[in-house]
């Protein structure tokens, strides 16, 4: 089968993935973090950002590694320590958090931001990079050991393992993430395989992720393939 066919995996999530971390790091380089209000926005959205990004890390530890453990232990060893390294950065950005949290004058509140801004850039360069190994590296190890339909499958029971308060918001950053042509075949896929309701309830997340131009080329995409 023809590379540029086969199933990637890593694809739609790392796409997602990587566009959160591109609007995290510009809203906190547009945050005053002096002003309370606007600051706990920002906040909040970097607590979901470690959040998500330690639940991906623990699928492809639990879930995607182990497929490759005794096929090549020594790549997925070298893979896992990464992995150990996203943790740490993810606990010191987490640290820096907590130091703007606990501060009291604006000077400290301000000079909190700036190291979270700090922060914020190891952790996106180490995940940009990571990222893309993983989807050269291990993408090439699984398609030698698996077929699309095992990795489909795979896919499937990942979904399925999620609360559903978590998969909702990894497919609102994979709609950020994904063009409108990408978007439209994930929504075919759904329509084909899926109950009506769960069709019904990732339009209201694509209404939600999506400009009004990009929403309305979704559903006249859609619109046009039931036609």
């Amino acid at each position: 089968m023809n590379q540029l066919t086969r199933y990637n995996p890593f694809h739609q999530i790392h796409q997602g993935l990587r566009a959160m971390l591109y609007h995290c790091s510009l809203q906190v380089q547009h945050t005053n973090f002096a002003d309370e209000e606007q600051a706990s926005t920002t906040i909040a959205q970097l607590k979901e950002l470690i959040w998500l990004f330690d639940g991906h890390a623990h699928t492809e530890d639990t879930k995607v590694f182990s497929l490759l453990a005794d096929k090549a232990p020594e790549v997925i060893a070298d893979f896992e320590q990464q992995h150990d390294k996203d943790h740490m950065l993810a606990a010191h950005l987490q640290g820096c958090i907590e130091q703007y949290e606990a501060a009291v004058k604006s000077s400290d509140k301000v000079f909190a931001g700036r190291q979270i801004q700090f922060s914020l850039a190891e952790f996106t360069a180490f995940n940009l990079s990571h990222m893309n190994m993983e989807e050269v590296i291990i993408k090439e190890l699984i398609w030698q050991h698996y077929t699309d339909e095992q990795l489909h499958e795979l896919t499937m029971e990942i979904v399925s393992s999620l609360p559903p308060d978590k998969n909702a918001r990894y497919s609102y950053w994979m709609l950020k993430g994904l063009s409108i042509t990408e978007i439209a075949e994930w929504f075919r896929a759904i329509q084909a395989t899926a109950p009506p309701f769960v069709m019904d309830q990732m339009m209201e997340l694509a209404a939600a992720a999506l400009d009004c131009a990009d929403f309305n080329e979704v559903q006249k995409s859609l619109a046009l393939e039931m036609a």
